[in-house]
């Protein structure tokens, strides 16, 4: 592990549609709220315990990638490995059968190892603080979350896994997953209260994500054409 480098995992099935959706907006959310000394030295990466390696993300994951203000155009598909855990100062999975299949793999990440719905619930009554400073400010803010691991008891559980599924299951995904994983952001990276407010409240609109044009619910993002606009939904802050 670089001790000048603050690793983050997302793991899922597939990594094309829940561990694809965490790695962009945390590393985005890193960008924004990290100290501009500090964000360079936030590494987030995602991956599957059955992907299928060099997958885009999914349109409508990518769909609300974009509408959050991240960017999924770059995402491909990576198959999980031992190595990619143990490098981790955080793994976060998309449901507790990934959380035991990463532990199965290395047991010894037990204390750092949660389910993204159990970390935000440990977020959520920690509560926002300040951006952290340093690498050392971060792992120290792990260390917090594994020693309060209780406090998530209650929020802990799996997403739902919209693969091959309706527009409504991405929407349930996008739901379930981005409050918590605002939480976290919270916590981990000093994202204010009231941007954690403004992200659930827009992903829990019921208008929130038409995905118009996008074709049937597993088609993949394209590669070719031109690329939607990047925008985000409320103010940058200065850095």
């Amino acid at each position: 592990m670089d001790s000048d480098e603050f690793r983050v995992l997302v793991v899922c099935t597939g990594n094309i549609n829940r561990s694809a959706l965490a790695e962009a907006l945390l590393r985005t959310w890193a960008d924004w709220y990290l100290p501009t000394d500090a964000a360079p030295r936030v590494v987030v990466t995602s991956a599957g315990l059955a992907a299928p390696a060099g997958q885009p993300m999914r349109r409508r994951t990518r769909a609300i990638v974009e509408r959050l203000g991240a960017d999924g155009g770059s995402h491909r598909a990576v198959q999980i490995d031992e190595a990619a855990i143990r490098a981790a100062d955080l793994v976060l999975t998309a449901d507790v059968a990934h959380r035991n299949g990463v532990l199965g793999l290395v047991p010894s990440k037990l204390r750092s190892t949660f389910t993204i719905r159990e970390a935000g619930g440990i977020a959520a009554r920690l509560g926002p603080a300040a951006p952290p400073t340093s690498v050392e400010e971060l792992r120290a803010r792990t260390v917090a979350f594994a020693d309060r691991r209780a406090l998530g008891a209650s929020a802990d559980g799996d997403i739902t896994d919209p693969q091959g599924r309706d527009d409504d299951a991405y929407r349930d995904m996008a739901r379930e997953e981005v409050p918590p994983l605002a939480s976290i952001a919270a916590t981990l990276f000093g994202m204010p209260g009231p941007e954690v407010e403004a992200i659930v409240a827009t992903v829990t609109a019921a208008d929130a994500f038409p995905f118009e044009g996008l074709g049937r619910p597993g088609d993949a993002a394209g590669s070719s054409g031109s690329e939607p606009r990047r925008r985000r939904w409320f103010g940058r802050r200065d850095a």
